[in-house]
Parts: structure tokens; C-alpha cells; sequence
């Protein structure tokens, strides 16, 4: 069985990953830190020409001497960049999490209504997704986009330096707010707002297609055979889930990384009024005809690394000591509500900030660190209570990925918040493994996308609720967490006016 590469372009790092097929091993790896230039005024960019040079770095260390049957590639969603006719960049990549086109992003709503555009495009308008940074960019800096013929997402760019070719795959196309889900293309109505032509864009193709092959320059810099095929892969959320088991209706994933994304998947699209106003995405998924409910809270993971660095306590997420005091403590912890850029689904409360409330004189450090844990535990139960509701399905586990999820402790509280068993499949890099197995469906190796995941060797790891917790989680989810984010609501708006 031949090896596969994966190519993952992450907020902070991009990872490559060589699997072989026939062991169902990562048989080699690599990292790279995400090249991104902060300026004085919170506006990050990357550097399109020192991001692939960083791609192609990674996958140079991760080929080594090993043969590669093909590529396939999982990325950030969003941000994007213009190009002129021969290929080069006409401006920087502006950072899917940058702020800077909010006002491009209510300015659509002008001309568009929310349940509309919902109904369009499956998502709910907001400052990163990548048609407002393109308006943005145009409006700001004309001279920039007025010789632009393509515009093109980060991992569109990235295969189109390695192919030469300009594609696309499903999932990245809708997280640039033009992409029509039920015709799967790019929606008429949409490009004459932003005044882009269908030819400006990349060709549109399932998750799991050869886009193109190798070219000899990429050949020499990356150490991939010319002619090696490249696959289109997906969002990377999207592609962990699909390397993890979410591959069917039914399925719920929790994907906790830097941020938290949390999904159901379902066998058809659904553009119910009820789901855009709870703030939920919904499009396509990597697997054909398969959709995905989303939900997030921008900060989780790095809400995380805010509280350790603050106490100043770097391992105060890392070793056993938190594990026994959540073991052992008997006082009752303050809470959390982890809504440090905003309060994210269901309530999409965007002027939300996080609070603690409850801190006593006997609290220590510990304590307001398991609080935090906790809330986003909460937080995931909130959301798939409103899941539950919107769609009917009814979770029997949650598959639980992504960096802050490699914690037992935190798998553990989910646990006993949720009262479901917590799977989290021993995959490491399962976005970039993702990618790979994409790849192996679009050469033809693997028979069919629901066959390709049963091509790895990883054991599953389920963690299930500890019965002595479950009431009192409970008590503490409907008395004092829901009470408390209504409540927070009304203060923020006290807020709001004196600050004004």
C-alpha cells in the first residue's frame, strides 16, 4: 500500500504527516511555526510567498526519502489573497481571525438579510469570512485588487504553487460567503455584490479530487516527484472530523483547539430559520452528500494559555497536579463564562466577555483553572442540547479532537457535564491525517470515503461519566451557568451605555 502526505496549514503551526496506508501509521512528521506578522494595531497578515516557502519546507522534511503516492491538503478556512494574471500576490493574506473588515461584513446586511444570505451560503455573515476581506481590501487599498484576476484561499494558493492550477474544494469555497449549497457553485447573486466574476475564482471540486500534479519547480523545493497528484482536502476542523470517525449523520464532533468547534452531521442541507438564528453554520461536509451543523466559541485553547500565563503558572494545565485536585478538592469552585470573544452559539451574544463569579479568600489557582475546564464543558452542553433540538438527532457519544481535548482531564469533564461518553481516537494530527485519506479516496487506493479512516491503526480512547458527578453537574448547569449567561447579558448592555 502506498504512502500518502498530509498537509495541514494551521493557525500556529503547519504540519505535514506522511502515512503509510498499509501499517495505518504516521511513519514521519514535521512542524513548522505559521508565519504571521503582527502590527501595533491588531492587524495580523502572512506573508504569501514565506507561507508556502513554509509549506514546502515542511513537506520536504516529512518526505525525507520516502515515496509519495499523493498530497492532499487541510487548511484554516477564510482568509484568502488576491492575484494578478501571472500568478503573484497582490497583497498580504489578511488572517481568517483579523477584525478589521467587521464593517465590510454589516455592510452586507444592507442588501442582504441574515435568513437570506443563510439560505445562500449556510453561514452567518462575520468579519473573517474571505468575500469581506477582499471588500475590504478594496475599498481601503483600489490600487491593490484594480489588476486582480483571481482571488484565491490559503490552501487554493498553496496547491496552485505546487501545480500550477487554481482549485477548490467544497468546504474552503463555503467559508468564502459566495458559495451556493444546494446548487454547489459560486451564487450569481453574491459575486455581482462583490463585483467578481466566476472566472476570478478557483475551479469548484468535491473534497477528495485530483486538482492537479506536481510541477518540476515545486519538485525541486518540496522533494516530491513531479507528477505526484494533488488532491483537494477540505476546512480543517472538517478534515480532523473525518480522520476521527465523523463520517455519517448522527455523528457529534467537539474539535477544541485554539478555538472550539463543535458539530453535527446530517444528511442533507438545512436552511431552517431556527439554525441561523441560533448562530449556527451549515454546509458541506469532506464526505459527499453529508452537512454539518457547526457551532464555535473563538477562544478555548487560548483562553486557556491566557489563564496560565496571567497566573503565571505555565505548567498549571500540564502534569497531574490539577487532575488530583479535581479529585480531591471539596470546595466549591467558582464559575466561568469562557466568553472571551464573545459568547459564541447558541445565544451569539457578541459583546459577551468572560466573568468569574463566586471567588473566595480559600480558592487557589487550581481552582479557577478546573472552573475554566468547566465552563467549557458547559459551553459544549449547551450547544448540543441546541443541536439536539434543531435537528432531531440525538448524540450517543461525542468524538472529542483538537489540542486542548488531548487533555484527560478535560475529555473527563466533558464527560461528567455532558453525561455521555467522551471518544477521542489516538489520531495525532488528525486534520493533516485527514487530508491524507483524501487523498487516498481521490487516487483511487482507497474504495470509497467511509472505507478510507478504516485504513488507520490508532485505538480509540472513550472516557465515560463519573455517576457520582452527573447530579451535581446538573444542578450547577440549570441552576447557576444558564441563569448566569442571561444575567451577564443584561450587564453587558448596562455596559455598553456607560461606556458610551
Amino acid at each position: 500500500m502506498p504512502n500518502f502526505l498530509g498537509l495541514d496549514i494551521g493557525t500556529t503551526s503547519i504540519k505535514a504527516i506522511l502515512l503509510d496506508t498499509d501499517k495505518g501509521r504516521i511513519i514521519s512528521s514535521s512542524s513548522l511555526p505559521t508565519p504571521v506578522e503582527h502590527s501595533s494595531t491588531g492587524m495580523d497578515e502572512h506573508d504569501p510567498c514565506l507561507l508556502f516557502d513554509t509549506a514546502a519546507r515542511c513537506i520536504q522534511m516529512a518526505v525525507s526519502h520516502n515515496q509519495v503516492h499523493a498530497l492532499g491538503i487541510s487548511s484554516f478556512a477564510e482568509a484568502g489573497l488576491p492575484l494578478d494574471r501571472s500568478g503573484s500576490p497582490l497583497f498580504p493574506i489578511i488572517a481568517w481571525y483579523d477584525k478589521r473588515s467587521q464593517q465590510q461584513a454589516e455592510a452586507i446586511l444592507e442588501f442582504f438579510s441574515p435568513i437570506h444570505l443563510f439560505q445562500i451560503t449556510g453561514q452567518k455573515t462575520g468579519f473573517s469570512f474571505g468575500l469581506f476581506k477582499y471588500m475590504w481590501i478594496k475599498e481601503k487599498y483600489p490600487d491593490s485588487v484594480k489588476d486582480m484576476e483571481f482571488w484565491l484561499s490559503v490552501p487554493d494558493y498553496i496547491l496552485y504553487r505546487l501545480t500550477g492550477k487554481m482549485a477548490t474544494d467544497y468546504t474552503q469555497a463555503s467559508r468564502t460567503m459566495l458559495f451556493d449549497q444546494r446548487k454547489k457553485n459560486w451564487s450569481d447573486e453574491l459575486l455581482q455584490y462583490a463585483q467578481i466574476a466566476p472566472n476570478n475564482l478557483p475551479t469548484l471540486l468535491p473534497s477528495g479530487s485530483v486538482m492537479g500534479s506536481i510541477t518540476r519547480e515545486a519538485s525541486e523545493i518540496t522533494g516530491l516527484p513531479a507528477g505526484t497528484p494533488c488532491v483537494t482536502g477540505g476546512h480543517d476542523h472538517l478534515c480532523g472530523a473525518y480522520a476521527s470517525g465523523g463520517i455519517q449523520s448522527g455523528n457529534f464532533i467537539d474539535s477544541s483547539g485554539t478555538a472550539c468547534a463543535v458539530m453535527a452531521l446530517t444528511s442533507e442541507f438545512n436552511d431552517s430559520r431556527d439554525i441561523s438564528l441560533s448562530g449556527y453554520v451549515n454546509y458541506i461536509h469532506v464526505v459527499p452528500d453529508t452537512y454539518v451543523i457547526k457551532g464555535g466559541l473563538k477562544a478555548a485553547g487560548k483562553a486557556v494559555e491566557w489563564l496560565a500565563s496571567r497566573l503565571n503558572r505555565d505548567d498549571l494545565f500540564s502534569g497531574d497536579a490539577l487532575t488530583e485536585r479535581y479529585r480531591s478538592s471539596h470546595i466549591p469552585r467558582p464559575l466561568w463564562l469562557p466568553f472571551f470573544l464573545g459568547s459564541g452559539t447558541p445565544a451569539m451574544e457578541p459583546y459577551n466577555r468572560a466573568s468569574l463569579v463566586g471567588v473566595t479568600l480559600d480558592h487557589s489557582s487550581e481552582d479557577i483553572a478546573i472552573a475554566l475546564l468547566e465552563s467549557l464543558g458547559f459551553w459544549l452542553r449547551n450547544n448540543l442540547e441546541a443541536m439536539q433540538k434543531i435537528t432531531g438527532l440525538i448524540p450517543e457519544k461525542i468524538i472529542s479532537i483538537g489540542g486542548t481535548n488531548q487533555s484527560k482531564l478535560v475529555r473527563q469533564i466533558k464527560a461528567n457535564i455532558s453525561n455521555l461518553p467522551v471518544e477521542t481516537p489516538s489520531v495525532p494530527q488528525s486534520s493533516a491525517i485527514g487530508a491524507a485519506l483524501l487523498a487516498a479516496v481521490g487516487t483511487g487506493i482507497a474504495e470509497s470515503y467511509h472505507k478510507a479512516p478504516l485504513l488507520l491503526d490508532y485505538p480509540f480512547i472513550t472516557i465515560y461519566p463519573d455517576t457520582n458527578l452527573v447530579t451535581h453537574y446538573n444542578s450547577t448547569y440549570e441552576n447557576v451557568y444558564l441563569p448566569a449567561i442571561n444575567r451577564l447579558k443584561d450587564i453587558t448592555v448596562c455596559m455598553q451605555r456607560t461606556n458610551k
